[in-house]
This record gives structure tokens, sequence and C-alpha cells, in this order.
């Protein structure tokens, strides 16, 4: 089968565990855009984010804040799909600030940390004090547990109290830690709505899509899309959903399977 559209996460996934891009996945991409297919990038990190770690002009498209924003790359202009209430935002904050390890607000283009501790600032960090600080729309929200029972604990209460968000537990499949956090975005928007609507723009469907992934908020477009494909070092649920698995992410996992498929 032809894939019209070839699409990828980023960490753990296009990234290396040195959260960088390798050669070998950047010509993967100049090939499939050069054989006809259009390249998507989609992933939970804000667009200046993912222009720290990656030249994006191997994309036509990126899907950022798990599925909020799609941004258009050559004419580098985009349009939100959904964000939370400022309102909703400020509850969150007054109800888990004090019991959790921090807490992140992702813009399009910024990370605002209150309180969260980072080993390595980047431009695009602006640690604040108090949410009443940030003016722009917030497309998603990271709650630091203590422990990974008070990650579990938060998610609860996020999804019980507020319905109309989507809360999902997140791990860093790179990290040698198994520590967790909370990922908060709205409701009615994640990877997998995003890239159908793009999809429907493009004149095609999800049954048109290659696209790797190997963490939870994968598991939707891997099981909706033409071949959905595991990295080698994806969490067990993520590879039990999958079609296929590649090899791992430090191996040029997303490279390797491209190129057996599409580019030959």
């Amino acid at each position: 089968m032809k894939y019209r559209v070839v699409a990828t996460d980023f960490d753990g996934t296009l990234l290396t565990s040195n959260k960088v891009i390798t050669e070998e996945n950047k010509q993967a991409f100049n090939e499939c855009r050069n054989n006809g297919c259009i390249t998507v990038g989609i992933t939970a990190r804000n667009l200046s984010s993912i222009k720290s770690v990656c030249d994006i002009d191997i994309f036509d498209y990126l899907i950022i804040n798990n599925g909020t924003y799609i941004y258009n790359v050559k004419e580098k202009d985009g349009e939100y799909l959904a964000y939370i209430d400022k309102s909703i935002v400020d509850n969150i904050t007054k109800q888990f600030l004090d019991s959790s390890d921090g807490i992140d607000y992702c813009s399009v283009n910024k990370y605002y940390s209150n309180k969260t501790q980072l080993a390595k600032r980047r431009p695009f960090h602006v640690e604040i004090t108090d949410f009443a600080e940030v003016s722009e729309r917030i497309a998603r929200i990271n709650i630091f547990g203590k422990t990974n029972e008070d990650v579990y604990s938060f998610k609860s209460i996020v999804n019980e109290k507020y319905p109309e968000l989507n809360a999902i537990t997140m791990l860093d499949t790179d990290s040698k830690s198994d520590r967790k956090w909370v990922a908060v975005n709205p409701g009615n928007c994640n990877k997998a709505i995003a890239l159908e609507k793009l999809t429907n723009i493009l004149g095609c469907g999800m049954q048109d899509v290659l696209y790797f992934g190997d963490a939870t908020n994968d598991i939707e477009i891997i099981t909706q899309v033409g071949c959905g494909v595991a990295m080698g070092n994806a969490i067990d649920e993520v590879k039990n959903a999958a079609n296929d698995v590649t090899v791992s992410n430090d191996e040029n996992g997303v490279a390797y399977y491209i190129n057996k498929i599409i580019n030959n």
C-alpha cells in the first residue's frame, strides 16, 4: 500500500534518547517528500521546543501540544483546535500546586513553569510564581507528582472533576527513571482527532497514514491509521496496539522502517 502521509511522534520515537534527530532520520523524511508523501510531526511539545531539537523544514505540518494546534510549516502559520479555559487552569492550579512538584502551562511557544524543577532551562521556559502572570491561551497543563501514586490520584481527580478535559499519565521512555506526570488537554482534542482533521484537509483519510509512536498518547493514532508502528523502546501497551514494531529510537527505527516500506 502507498501511504500518502508519513507521521511521527518526537520524544522516544524520532529523537534519540539524547533528544537529537539523526542524519538518517532526516534523510528518510526528505526522501519521503521526494516520493510524494506529506510529512507530519505530532508531539506533546510546543513549537519552540520542537525547533530546539529539530529542523522543522523536513515536515509539511506539525501537530503540537498533544493535538491542540496545527502548524503549516511552509506558511509559518497555524490554528488552535482547542485550548483550556483560563478559569479552569486557575482552579486546577489552586487545587494541585501545593501538593505537586510543580505545574507547567504550555502555549504555542512557551512553557510557563510554576514551581517546576528542571535540570536545564531553555529560552522558551518562563519561570512564574503565579498563573496570573500568563496572558496566552493554554493548550496543555503538566502536573508533576511527588510520587507515582500522586500522579494517578491527580489524573483521577481531574477526569472526575473536569469532564471537559482529558488527563493521561505520561512516561518518558528515554529516561532511566520510572517517574510519571499528568498531561491535561481539552477533552475534545487529542493527537488522533487533530490528525484526522488534517487528513480531511489534505483530501485523504487516516487509512492513508503511516505513523510511529512510543507512549500512551500515541495509542489512539496507532489504532486508527493505516499502519501504526511502535518503536522497539515503546511501552508494551503501545506495542500491543500497533500493526508492527520497528527497532528503537537509538537505532534509527523510524528511518529503518520508512526506508523499508516507502523509500526502498
